[in-house]
This record gives C-alpha cells, sequence and structure tokens, in this order.
C-alpha cells in the first residue's frame, strides 16, 4: 500500500493552484452548456495524493510553528484548503451524481419540453409575469425532487469538517474562518434593514410596478428575480444604436 507524499506548504500551494483551475473550468463548461455532465470526481481523483490527513498534519506544524503573522495567515488558508479537499475527495462522486441527475431533468411547459437548467434560464426573458409564475412553478417542482439529496450531502460535508477542523459547531467555524461575528453581522444587518425600510419600501413598489407591471403579486415570488436584473422592460432606454452613435461621437 502506498504512502501518499507531504509536500511542503509551497509544493502544496503550487499543484493547489492548478487543481482549482481544474476544478472551476469543469464548473464553468457545465453552467454555460459546454459539457452536459459534471466530471469533478475524476479532476479530484487525479489529485488524490494532494489531499490526505497526514498533509494537514504537516500544514497544521508549520502554521503553528511559524513566528511570522502574514505566514501564518497563509499557512492557514493552505489548511483550511486542505481540509475542504479532503471533503471534496470524499464527497465528489456523489456531488457528481447528483449534479448530473439535475442536468437530466426535464421540464414540461406549454408544448415543449425542455432541461430543467434551460427552463431556470428562461424565466429571465419570459415577457408575461403568469407565464413566469407557471414555468416557475414547474421548475421549482422538479428541482424540490433533488433536496433530499442536496441535504444529505450538506449534512456529509458538515459533518467532515467539523471532524477535520476539530471545532463541531458550524457558526462558530465560520466566524472562525472569517475572523468576524456572524451573530454580531447579523444584528448589524437587521437594524439596517429596519432603518432603511421606509426608503426602500417606496423604491421596491416603484421597481415592482416599472419591471413588473401592475398584474404583479403584492409579494412577487422570487421566479421573477432575474427577469428584473436583466431589466428587459428598459431596454429601450439605452439601446445598441445609441451606444454606436455616441462612439461615433
Amino acid at each position: 500500500m502506498s504512502v501518499a507524499a507531504v509536500r511542503t506548504p509551497a509544493d502544496f500551494e503550487s499543484v493547489l493552484q492548478r487543481y482549482l483551475f481544474e476544478r472551476s473550468e469543469e464548473w464553468r463548461a457545465v453552467r454555460v452548456g459546454e459539457k452536459e455532465v459534471s466530471e469533478q470526481a475524476e479532476i479530484v481523483a487525479r489529485y488524490a495524493d494532494l489531499f490526505s490527513r497526514p498533509q494537514l498534519d504537516a500544514l497544521r506544524d508549520a502554521e503553528e510553528r511559524t513566528g511570522d503573522d502574514d505566514e501564518r495567515e497563509r499557512l492557514y488558508r493552505l489548511r483550511k484548503t486542505c481540509e475542504s479537499g479532503l471533503v471534496a475527495a470524499e464527497l465528489a462522486e456523489r456531488e457528481d451524481a447528483l449534479e448530473n441527475a439535475v442536468l437530466a431533468a426535464r421540464v414540461g411547459f406549454r408544448d415543449e419540453e425542455m432541461p430543467l437548467r434551460t427552463a431556470q434560464a428562461r424565466l429571465a426573458v419570459l415577457p408575461e409575469y403568469r407565464d413566469r409564475e407557471e414555468l416557475g412553478d414547474l421548475q421549482g417542482d422538479e428541482s424540490a425532487r433533488f433536496n433530499d439529496e442536496r441535504l444529505d450531502l450538506i449534512r456529509a460535508g458538515e459533518s467532515l469538517a467539523a471532524e477535520l477542523s476539530g471545532e463541531p459547531d458550524t457558526v462558530a467555524r465560520n466566524e472562525e474562518e472569517k475572523g468576524i461575528s456572524l451573530r454580531e453581522l447579523a444584528r448589524v444587518l437587521a437594524d439596517t434593514s429596519a432603518a432603511a425600510e421606509g426608503v426602500f419600501g417606496d423604491l421596491r413598489d416603484r421597481w415592482f410596478e416599472r419591471l413588473l407591471g401592475p398584474e404583479r403579486d403584492e409579494l412577487p415570488s422570487s421566479y421573477h428575480v432575474a427577469y428584473m436584473r436583466r431589466l428587459s422592460p428598459l431596454e429601450g432606454t439605452y439601446t445598441k444604436d445609441r451606444e454606436e452613435s455616441k462612439k461615433e461621437k
């Protein structure tokens, strides 16, 4: 039985950059439709020797021994990434299976059958409010079929992260990683939201009227968020011809 090599922090970081690049490119290719299946597990398998318990211990030891604050921060980040890599190695095949099941899912809308991801993207361009509501319900129901698998993966990931980090409390673990108090942040955000409610309410109603029209519900569903972000009703405000004429000037 072979034993995985333990890299120096510098060597670990060098290989890690290639690993992260390959995974991000795979994620991008799947999201934009260049690939029809996710193969993250294959990438994780190619870098199986990058993440190991001995490697994690070595990074932790180097972090504890350094006397330089900047170097300690760098080693801390490498250690946390190693923890994440160990979680990914354990769950990559299950995550691929879920991702590929979602990619294969289909939604029937009117006389058309489309992939679930296409249905979700279509919500950004459907001009009629009730059409978006109908398609939103259909894709939402289809997506919800995978919620049990999503929850199982989240739980498994949290359990592994707790074991590897030695911190069982999810909030405390995230506070330590980010260097902030999430509870204090929640309080500040709640106070800010309350202080801005009057102004925000007026702006919200104005833009709901302009972007979603008078037939909208008082509290529109999240199905309309992508359409609002696209600002399609305002496309005549800044046309391609207008932009080209400005360039000519």
